[in-house]
């Protein structure tokens, strides 16, 4: 475990360096820099605008700017934000916890009612929980993110519950509660997409289970419903949902843009949107840096508790 540990650590160190690289040249290729902006600016004049781009490197070849910015990652160093004038780790991190805590919170929902609803239909089929689950499932995977957004927004404009803070102060109940409540609407969105997803897989992967040999025998042994489905249908049903699981994790880190945007949720989705509009290379790079390591960690995370939960997958019993 800990070969395919190191192994994927220093697969994903590789596939970084390609993102950035490729992100670098097209960004770069787009034309304009953070200095765009004021050129409309009649008060600023060329001079000005020469003198800043070469104060932040911005006159120099793309290899050698692309050399510079890699050579001070190295050091820890994720460079200086134009738009902001803050170290780009400074402005990141706080917008990270949030998007931390909407990833975490949008996919504990997602799991809850996944299981919920899945376990239910898949034990009696054609029943009322099995027909609500259709009906769920085509819902939740036809109705954009974007739609569900704006539809809270008209809701809840008059509430103090969009937006948020981005370092809530935890000492104080009051500030905690009013944080935890804004988070909710970002998270219950988020969540929506997934949900179809989880729930499809988990009905399909527990029936399919339930009507293996091993489980008709253990019913005819007289074992009950309930241990049937915890010591033998759950865990081989798991094989596939915690896959979704994986590959779902970094796509909440990375695809909260929108319901961050029009929700006025303070995280990486509505910093990306300023770091695009002013041009700010440095800062957009360490964003992309932030998300592509978290699909690669989800990734990882996902061959991990595959290997845990299936003995079969892990490679002294391949190699057997």
């Amino acid at each position: 475990m800990l070969k395919l540990i190191f192994y994927r650590i220093a697969q994903s160190a590789l596939i970084l360096l390609l993102i950035s690289f490729l992100v670098f040249v097209l960004l770069a290729s787009a034309g304009g820099d953070a200095m765009s902006a004021l050129q409309t600016n009649p008060h600023t004049s060329e001079q000005t605008l020469e003198t800043l781009r070469r104060m932040y490197g911005l006159d120099r070849p793309l290899p050698v700017r692309y050399a510079m910015w890699l050579g001070e990652l190295a050091r820890g160093n994720w460079g200086q934000s134009i738009y902001f004038q803050l170290p780009v780790w400074n402005i990141i991190r706080p917008r990270l916890w949030n998007t931390i805590a909407l990833a975490t919170v949008a996919m504990s929902i997602a799991l809850v009612v996944a299981f919920t609803l899945g376990l239910a239909a898949a034990r009696q089929p054609g029943s009322l929980a099995d027909r609500f689950c259709d009906l769920s499932i085509l819902l939740a995977s036809s109705t954009p993110r974007l739609v569900l957004a704006i539809l809270a927004l008209s809701l809840l404009a008059r509430t103090s519950l969009i937006g948020g803070t981005i370092t809530p102060d935890w000492q104080t109940v009051s500030s905690a509660g009013v944080w935890i409540l804004r988070l909710l609407p970002p998270a219950l969105i988020l969540s929506v997409p997934l949900i179809a997803l989880l729930l499809a897989q988990t009905r399909t992967a527990v029936s399919a289970t339930l009507n293996e040999d091993y489980v008709q025998v253990a019913r005819a042994k007289g074992v009950s419903e309930r241990l049937i489905l915890i010591r033998h249908a759950l865990r081989p049903a798991l094989n596939p949902l915690i896959t979704t699981f994986g590959s779902s994790l970094g796509g909440l880190m990375s695809g909260s843009v929108v319901v961050e945007q029009v929700l006025n949720w303070p995280g990486l989705g509505q910093l990306s949107v300023i770091a695009v509009q002013s041009r700010d290379v440095t800062l957009l790079m360490g964003i992309v840096l932030i998300t592509s390591a978290a699909v690669l960690f989800g990734n990882l995370l996902a061959d991990v508790l595959l290997r845990w939960n299936d003995p079969r997958l892990r490679p002294e019993n391949q190699a057997a």
